[in-house]
């Protein structure tokens, strides 16, 4: 119990929880983060009329109405006034922008007395209006030479609007506020921003240090599925170091891109497209980290790097050239060297060109011309000796193990490769000498064998026929008996399958290859297993379009390959399915195509299924020796045909193509 406790730690499940915990985390302190830094304005004040926001905002409506009422006053003094016809249409847009501004405003409130001619404009409704104003918090008074306060906005537009005039000014935003502009939306955000920061605040602790601990958790548990176990990769392990490096960095720069771009379509398009972006980017982060420290752990941070590959190669190719087994450490000598000398032979014959004679031009020319022809002799000896090599390798990968390869005249840059050349075609001499012995003895052995059991076989089967012909009483006796008969019959056969499939591995039967149609021997063996199909509830379905396929073959070894397949059909089809025969051909082959559904799981390769005693009933329930396919490969070979088995599923499919007859 104690020790799957601390296993715990390392299951999958519990990594994977520590990731969405980590994850969760830490967009859940980003998210108050951000949160604390864009309403830092509402953290660092008490009251929402200290706010740059309502500074911002009370601000503007106060130029407004000074602008309004002092300035421009009123529509039609702005048209007859003598200014030019743009500044006139300027004024009269601007009167109308800020008047309907003014209009739409409910908390704003002001109070504008012209003291030379008593002349009073305000928006107030109250029998003492100034005295309204100055109870509220936000009261501002302004007249020619009073700049208000240090938080009001355009104090020198408003001072140089006021200059020269009798106004006095008196403004404020009357409480309670009321629902219905601009003032009353961001007075309600601060309320609500305000009463969520004392939670705001936890939250971002206690997602660092729960975020921190799932992941320091994640990287000491990392690549461990056990404790002192194996450090495990996985998939995203095999990418390399550098490479993953570089696309993280990639993956960075593109969603600082994307960021920036979106941060142009409004705060709320913003906020989530951020959040996704950097959701997308905690994952790739995490997985990068988490990857490597992996391979620190499994001592491979370096080694699976591009970089390292590229530097371990070269390395190695120039360790293998100065061994001699990638070319001799001097020729890349004689190239340079080759370069070097035909450098100076042509500056000297520039030389002699341009300054000397012709005897000395003529001799230097020479001397270059002849250099030259020498180097491009060595080297086309070189390369006779490289074509040589290169027919020899093609030889041997036909299987011409006798070929000759003449060393004698080989050019020295390549003697090695080609003595290592015949080294590995004695091996394979060897080696193919040494298979064929093996061959040919288990092949005897069996033989000699299957002989030495059949002659006490039919001495058992011959006995078995007396015992038949005896008046026995005993009724178990009587059964005990067709037993006997069945069991040695099958014995019988098993070893003249074994034996004809030892004599068509080995290539010990002589062929008679005539013109066969293979259409009409597939519908003439179809037609003496209609019976037995029947019997076993199967539905044969044929596809003979083409009715001449003429093959050369041995027609009583083409035969014994049909029946051996339709007899596997037979054994091994799953009850009440389709068998599927075909009869074709192309360019080279005639070609018999048979598929069943296999009526056990076929948890076996193609190529195992054609070995002897090999099938496909894992439980060796069904009849049959596991030697029928063994025996149809050994047959169609043995003809020049080719025979092949592909299984998809307990889909079973057998192909054999046999040469096509060919009129002479």
């Amino acid at each position: 119990m104690d020790i799957k406790l601390k296993n715990i730690k390392y299951l999958t499940g519990t990594k994977v929880i520590a990731v969405i915990l980590a994850w969760l985390c830490f967009m859940s302190a980003a998210a108050s983060g951000i949160f604390l830094i864009y309403n830092q304005d509402v953290m660092h004040n008490s009251s929402y009329y200290t706010t740059n926001s309502f500074n911002s905002e009370y601000s503007r409506l106060v130029h407004n109405a000074i602008e309004l009422q002092i300035k421009l006053r009123n529509e039609p003094g702005i048209i007859v006034s003598s200014a030019s016809q743009s500044t006139v249409s300027d004024n009269a847009e601007r009167y109308q922008v800020i008047k309907n501004r003014l209009e739409g405003t409910v908390n704003f409130s002001y109070y504008i007395k012209n003291t030379a001619t008593g002349e009073v404009i305000s928006n107030v409704n109250a029998a003492d209006r100034v005295a309204l104003l100055k109870k509220q918090p936000s009261y501002l008074y302004l007249k020619q030479g009073v700049s208000g306060n240090n938080n009001l906005w355009y104090q020198d537009d408003i001072a140089k609007m006021l200059s020269g005039t009798n106004y006095e000014v008196h403004t404020a935003v009357v409480e309670p506020l009321k629902p219905g502009d601009a003032l009353y939306e961001e007075f309600t955000n601060f309320s609500r921003v305000k009463a969520g920061i004392p939670y705001m605040i936890p939250a971002l602790i206690a997602s660092i240090i729960l975020g921190l601990a799932s992941f320091a958790y994640l990287v000491w548990a990392a690549g461990r599925r056990e404790q002192s176990g194996e450090v495990n990769l996985l998939s995203v392990d095999r990418i390399y170091t550098d490479v993953h490096t570089l696309l993280v960095f990639l993956a960075a720069v593109l969603s600082i891109a994307i960021v920036t771009e979106v941060s142009n379509g409004g705060t709320i398009i913003m906020f989530v497209g951020a959040a996704i972006i950097f959701g997308i980017d905690l994952v790739i982060g995490l997985t990068y980290i988490l990857s490597m420290v992996r391979q620190f752990k499994k001592k491979q941070l370096l080694r699976n790097s591009l970089t390292y590959k590229l530097y371990s190669a070269a390395k190695e190719y120039v360790v293998l050239a100065f061994r001699g087994k990638l070319f001799k450490a001097w020729t890349l000598l004689v190239l340079l060297g080759y370069g070097a000398i035909n450098g100076v032979l042509f500056a000297i014959f520039l030389s002699t060109w341009r300054y000397n004679g012709a005897f000395e031009f003529l001799f230097s020319g020479l001397l270059l011309l002849g250099f030259n022809i020498a180097a491009v002799y060595f080297a086309a000896k070189s390369l006779r000796s490289l074509a040589q090599i290169m027919e020899a390798a093609k030889e041997l990968s036909s299987g011409n193990l006798d070929y000759n390869l003449d060393t004698k005249e080989m050019s020295a840059a390549f003697a090695g490769f080609a003595e290592d050349l015949q080294g590995m075609q004695s091996g394979l001499r060897k080696a193919v000498a040494e298979a064929v012995k093996g061959e040919r003895m288990k092949t005897e052995l069996i033989t000699n064998v299957s002989h030495d059991l059949k002659t006490p076989l039919t001495s058992i089967i011959n006995y078995v026929d007396l015992l038949k012909k005896e008046e026995l009483k005993n009724e178990n006796a009587k059964e005990y008996v067709m037993v006997l008969e069945e069991k040695s019959a099958r014995l019988k056969q098993l070893i003249e399958d074994l034996i004809e499939a030892s004599k068509a591995s080995s290539g010990n039967l002589s062929v008679t290859a005539e013109k066969v149609d293979m259409h009409q021997l597939v519908m003439q063996a179809y037609g003496e297993y209609e019976e037995k199909i029947e019997k076993a509830g199967l539905d044969i379905r044929t596809n003979t379009v083409e009715k001449d396929v003429f093959v050369l073959a041995d027609g009583k070894y083409l035969w014994r390959i049909i029946e051996n397949l339709l007899s596997n059909a037979l054994k091994y089809s799953m009850p009440n399915s389709r068998v599927y025969i075909s009869v074709e051909k192309n360019e080279k082959y005639g070609v018999l195509t048979i598929k069943n559904i296999s009526a056990f799981p076929l948890e076996i390769s193609p190529e195992q299924l054609t070995e002897r005693f090999v099938r496909g009933d894992a439980s060796r329930t069904a009849e049959g020796s596991g030697l029928g396919l063994s025996i149809a490969q050994g047959l169609t070979n043995l003809q020049g045909g080719r025979f092949k088995i592909d299984i998809d599923g307990d889909l079973f499919k057998a192909t054999v193509e046999i040469p096509l007859w060919v009129e002479i």
